[in-house]
């Protein structure tokens, strides 16, 4: 999903992605404004943590309403202007991902994670 850090030819989908959202905004920009944040969250031992978080091993809760749906309480967000920033977002949040060795890989990842890019205009 992330591809080969710095690499134009090998770079993942992730960061296409986050380029494609602000080729798109800057072509919309002269009529619209718009607020792209990037929140990170993963579940570990059935428990939900912040990865942007100055504390990213503090648990948080799932709650849900009716009007809008399932959230996380108290999820970090941070706004961004262009697709680097949204990748450094990324960046610091998977230094604080839950790793550990396994037979078949070093650095695995011991956790699932969900990194949203949410869109206002």
């Amino acid at each position: 999903m992330s591809g080969v850090e710095n690499s134009e030819t090998e770079k993942g989908i992730m960061p296409r992605a986050f380029e494609d959202i602000f080729k798109n905004i800057k072509l919309d920009s002269n009529e619209t404004q718009f607020l792209v944040r990037a929140s990170y969250l993963e579940i570990y031992n059935e428990e939900i943590r912040d990865l942007l978080s100055k504390n990213p091993k503090i648990r948080l809760e799932l709650h849900e309403k009716p009007d809008s749906g399932v959230y996380v309480k108290d999820l970090s967000y941070y706004a961004a202007k262009t697709a680097n920033e949204v990748r450094d977002v990324m960046t610091i949040g998977n230094k604080n991902r839950s790793t550990g060795e396994t037979a078949m890989n070093l650095h695995s990842s011991r956790s699932h994670s969900l990194f949203q890019v949410t869109i206002e205009r």
